[in-house]
C-alpha cells in the first residue's frame, strides 16, 4: 500500500473514532427516532377505475407519537447545545492572541498572504512581530552580520519572552514563517524552545504560497543516514546536516581544516521533503540525539552546518537542549566567499546565555 493511501486510511479511521460532540450525537439520535415516522406516507388514488393504495405499515401510539416527539426534542436540544458551544467558541476565540513572528531578510513576507494562511489554522487576533533585516542584505549576503545580530536579532529574545510571559498560556498561540539566514532562524528556535507549542509555516516554492507544517501532510518515513567523514581528535567537531541540499563535504573540509567531521543526511534532498509535522519531529529528535551523543563523547563545541528549509532549522533550534548539550555554533553559508562559512551564531546555552557571533577570517 502506498504512503498516500496509508495516509488516507489513517484519516478515515481518525474521523470514525474521534470524539463526537454531545449536540451532534443528540441530533443524530433524534433524527434516527423521528425519521421513520416523518418519512412514512399514505398514497391513495384510482388507476383506470381501480382503487390504488400505497402506504407504510400501521403503527401504534408509541411508534406514531411518543417516539417521534422524543426524537424531535432530542433534535431541538442538540441544536441548542451546538448553538451554545459555537457561542462559547466564538467568545473564547475573540480573547485568543496569535503571536505571529515573521522574518524578512532573504526575501520579504510582505504581501505574500502569510497572515491569511495563519487564520485558516489558528483562531484569534494576530499580534505581529516583524523582524526585518532586508536593508542589511545585498545580493543575498548579510552586510555587517555582527551589527545586524546585536541590533535586530538578539533583542527579540527578551521581547518575545516578555510578550509570552504577559499573555495567558491558554489564550496565547505562537506562529512563525520567514526568510531569515540559517543562524538567525536557529537562534529564534532557541528562543521559542520552552514557550509552548509553535505552529510553523514555510514557503512552497512550487505553488508560491505559504504552507502549514502539519500532521495532515504525508510522512514518507525517511530518517537521517549517519556517516563519519573525519574522526575528531579534540573537544570540537563539525556536524554537517543535509536536508534540502547535499552539502559539499570537500568545501567543509577545506574551510574547517584539522577538525573532525560528522555528516547526517537524507537520501532524497528536495525542496518539498519537509511538509509533514511527524517527519520534522522525528528528524528534530534524531538531530538532538546526535548532539547529545557527541556531548557524551566529550565534545564541548559543535560547529553546525545546516542545509535545510527554514521550518526545519527553526524546529532544530527548538529541540537543542541548551542546558545539557555541547555548545553549538550555527554557520552562514555564502558560496561566493573565499571562506564559504564566514560567520556563525552561538546557540543559547549556559556558557552563552545571550548567544554571540563568531567571525571567521578568509
Amino acid at each position: 500500500m502506498s504512503e498516500y493511501w496509508k495516509h488516507q486510511l489513517s484519516k478515515i479511521i481518525d474521523y470514525m473514532t474521534r470524539q463526537k460532540r454531545p449536540g451532534v450525537l443528540m441530533m443524530v439520535t433524534g433524527a434516527t427516532l423521528a425519521g421513520p415516522k416523518l418519512l412514512s406516507f399514505v398514497f391513495k388514488g384510482t388507476f383506470h377505475g381501480e382503487s390504488l393504495s400505497i402506504s407504510t405499515a400501521e403503527g401504534n401510539v408509541v411508534s406514531d407519537y411518543i417516539v417521534p416527539i422524543i426524537g424531535g426534542i432530542l433534535v431541538l436540544a442538540g441544536l441548542v447545545f451546538l448553538s451554545i458551544g459555537e457561542y462559547q467558541s466564538i467568545k473564547q476565540n475573540s480573547r485568543k492572541r496569535i503571536l505571529l513572528i515573521t522574518g524578512n531578510g532573504l526575501r520579504t513576507t510582505t504581501g505574500t498572504g502569510l497572515d491569511k494562511v495563519v487564520r485558516t489554522v489558528l483562531k484569534g487576533l494576530i499580534q505581529p512581530r516583524d523582524i526585518d533585516i532586508t536593508q542589511r542584505i545585498r545580493d543575498g549576503v548579510v552586510i555587517e552580520p555582527e551589527s545586524t545580530f546585536n541590533r535586530q536579532i538578539l533583542p527579540e529574545k527578551d521581547i518575545i519572552t516578555q510578550i509570552l510571559c504577559k499573555g495567558e498560556p491558554d489564550l496565547t498561540q505562537v506562529a512563525y514563517g520567514g526568510f531569515l539566514p540559517v543562524p538567525f532562524t536557529f537562534f529564534l528556535g532557541n528562543v521559542l524552545d520552552d514557550k509552548g507549542d509553535v505552529t510553523v509555516f514555510d514557503w512552497d516554492r512550487k505553488d508560491e504560497k505559504w504552507k502549514h507544517i502539519s500532521s495532515n501532510n504525508i510522512d514518507d518515513g525517511e530518517s537521517f543516514v549517519h556517516e563519519t567523514i573525519i574522526e575528531s581528535t579534540s573537544d570540537q567537531i563539525v556536524l554537517v546536516v543535509s536536508c534540502s541540499y547535499r552539502v559539499n563535504i570537500e568545501q567543509v573540509t577545506r574551510s574547517f581544516a584539522g577538525q573532525g567531521i560528522e555528516h547526517i543526511y537524507l537520501e532524497t534532498n528536495r525542496f518539498d521533503n519537509h511538509w509533514s509535522l511527524a517527519k520534522q519531529r522525528r528528524l528534530s529528535l534524531e538531530f538532538a540525539e546526535k548532539i547529545k551523543t557527541l556531548s557524551m563523547q566529550g565534545i564541548r563545541t559543535v560547529h553546525l552546518i545546516l542545509s535545510a528549509q527554514s521550518s526545519i532549522v527553526l524546529n532544530f533550534g527548538r529541540r537543542y537542549d541548551n542546558r545539557n548539550m555541547a555548545d553549538v555554533i550555527v554557520y552562514q553559508y555564502e558560496q561566493s566567499n573565499i571562506n564559504p562559512y564566514p560567520w556563525g551564531v552561538y546557540g543559547l546555552s549556559h556558557r552563552y546565555e545571550n548567544s554571540g557571533i563568531v567571525m571567521r577570517p578568509d
